[in-house]
């Protein structure tokens, strides 16, 4: 038995999301669902909430005007930090369509900075994964581990794309 892959594609920042998701166009089903991590991938992780809610509320107003985007979801497994646009404790990856009010047919593509979260959530999902990494020079021991462990999985579940 093998295991069904789904699309990978590894970009280095929000323009980069952008084209790929303009890019995507819609599908028979209308645009995607676009479901966005928040730390590391939004704003960084430990911003002061202002400029956490600032960096996060742009984001989704900058993805929801694109024509093609069917709507926008903000995941965090952290606290509710001043953006109420935000699912907090989000409990990726584990998270249901049902909790996210995702019809089953939908088109998602899951924009994260861990595979062992984000991407393994659109995995679940059969949705495209974009793997944002902005600085791996500057990310904390943390992140960079989990990161590395990550690597691991992306063979069995995800292919490549050019």
């Amino acid at each position: 038995m093998s295991l069904r892959r789904v699309p990978i594609h590894d970009v280095s920042s929000l323009d980069d999301v952008l084209d790929l998701v303009v890019a995507s166009g819609p599908d028979a089903r209308g645009g995607p669902v676009l479901i966005f991590d928040a730390d590391n991938t939004l704003a960084p992780q430990g911003a002061p909430r202002d400029e956490f809610a600032s960096l996060v509320n742009g984001a989704i107003d900058r993805f929801e005007a694109l024509p093609n985007v069917a709507r926008v979801i903000v995941l965090s497994n952290g606290p509710e930090r001043g953006v109420s646009r935000m699912i907090s404790r989000g409990n990726k990856p584990w998270t249901t369509r049902r909790r996210l009010g995702l019809d089953t047919g939908a088109s998602i593509i899951v924009v994260g900075d861990q595979i062992l979260t984000d991407g393994i959530l659109a995995w679940r999902f059969g949705g495209m994964f974009i793997h944002l990494v902005f600085d791996k020079e500057r990310e904390a021991a943390r992140q960079a581990a989990l990161r590395a462990i990550g690597r691991f999985v992306t063979t069995l579940l995800f292919r490549r794309k050019p």
